[in-house]
């Protein structure tokens, strides 16, 4: 069980040429950790056989449904409640939360197969050679897409290799309709891109396109962000249809180029680019730059492609402080992503912790799901965050 592909997904955040910026934090806001109530009472149980995962991103379906995406979850038998118990390890699941006014958030855990000796991934590609991770996704009408990273076994790696896989490319899966329950959905997966491109780390439907936030690996720790877009009627078949932003402000047909905008100059694997009404601003929640990261950051723009302004620490992740107690210094955080539709004019954040060792991550039931912060939204933007020196799309 490779637990640690976060690592591999990370490591090049910071070993690239990116300059890892220092911490600032974000001005006249309440102090760091400050948290807030959770009104939804919105939190992942270990029930159903769920016993951990990462990732989580989330898709609004009604105005009290959400689908969660998850990547490589710990499944057992719905009695059980230790990793230790667990029949395997799922390359991926999803999850239902029904969220009422005035009751707490439920949720139900998906998986394939989960009565087998071993159960099988939501998004499943029949092998244990090569899985899906996914990435975010976008709902139109009653058809959901999800943008799912392909990665394989590396040739001549053995199975205690925590680095032995490597991104295939992009894949998407369509749902006909999602509002039915995950137990009769039918995903359908085609190509999107190699492993040169990662579209999809983030996604969003703005005016008649939908955005998708996309990683460019220019090889082993380098890279950066850069924006491609699909006009919304056409989601169904992206690869005929992509468009990307160039560094001229221009979009232009195609997948991403040399000339491609440098959104961010970090190639970010996990992050959530969504639109705060309230505060005119779109704001972009990753972890922070460096590796391992003890903090959230949030970058502000006036547009959903930028200019962003510098990251700005927003919170400190308390498994990573070393008073804190229960600290370990093998214990990492990751996996930022913000959830709009569960608060309003205030920041829901996600965020996960593991482990460097594998069997801590299994024996600690304290780490290794997502957790969930209620925070206070700015109340001025930092002087960082006015437009860099780039020019604005067109």
């Amino acid at each position: 069980m490779k637990l640690l592909r976060t690592l591999a997904l990370l490591l090049p955040i910071v070993s690239g040429s990116s300059p890892v910026l220092p911490a600032q934090t974000v001005p006249d806001s309440p102090a760091l950790n400050s948290t807030l109530p959770n009104p939804a009472g919105l939190e992942f149980p270990y029930a159903q056989g769920w016993l951990g995962a990462d990732d989580a991103y989330s898709i609004p379906l009604t105005q009290t449904e959400s689908v969660w995406l998850f990547g490589d979850t710990f499944v057992a038998n719905k009695e059980t409640r230790l990793r230790s118990e667990a029949k395997t390890m799922a390359r991926n699941s999803v999850g239902i939360s029904t969220c009422k006014p005035d009751k707490n958030c439920t949720i139900r855990y998906f998986w394939q197969k989960r009565d087998d000796p071993k159960p099988r991934s939501f998004f499943d590609t029949g092998s244990d050679d090569v899985w899906y991770w996914p990435l975010d996704g976008v709902l139109q009408g009653k058809t959901l897409y999800v943008s799912l990273l392909a990665v394989r076994n590396k040739p001549g790696a053995g199975p205690n290799d925590a680095f032995g896989f490597e991104i295939a490319g992009t894949k998407l899966a369509t749902v006909k309709n999602a509002l039915i329950s995950p137990e009769r959905w039918h995903p359908v997966v085609q190509d999107l891109t190699d492993s040169h491109l990662w579209p999809g780390v983030s996604m969003i439907a703005d005016g008649k396109y939908v955005i998708w936030y996309t990683q460019v690996s220019a090889g082993e720790g380098h890279g950066f962000m850069t924006a491609m877009r699909v006009p919304r009627g056409k989601m169904s078949k992206p690869a005929k249809h992509w468009e990307y932003l160039k560094k001229d402000g221009q979009w232009a047909k195609g997948l991403a180029g040399a000339d491609a905008m440098h959104v961010i100059e970090q190639p970010i694997s996990e992050m959530s680019v969504r639109y705060h009404p309230s505060m005119r601003k779109w704001l972009a929640l990753s972890a922070g730059p460096e590796f391992p990261s003890p903090r959230a950051v949030v970058r502000f723009a006036d547009s959903p492609v930028g200019p962003w302004s510098n990251p700005q620490t927003i919170y400190e992740f308390p498994e990573m402080k070393h008073d804190a107690p229960g600290y370990d210094k093998d214990t990492f955080c990751y996996a930022v992503k913000e959830h709009t539709e569960f608060t309003g004019a205030q920041i829901t954040l996600t965020y996960a912790c593991n482990s460097m060792v594998l069997a801590k991550t299994i024996a600690n039931m304290n780490i290794y799901r997502p957790q969930v912060v209620i925070l206070e939204l700015p109340r001025e933007i930092p002087a960082s965050a006015a437009a860099r020196e780039v020019p604005p799309p067109r």
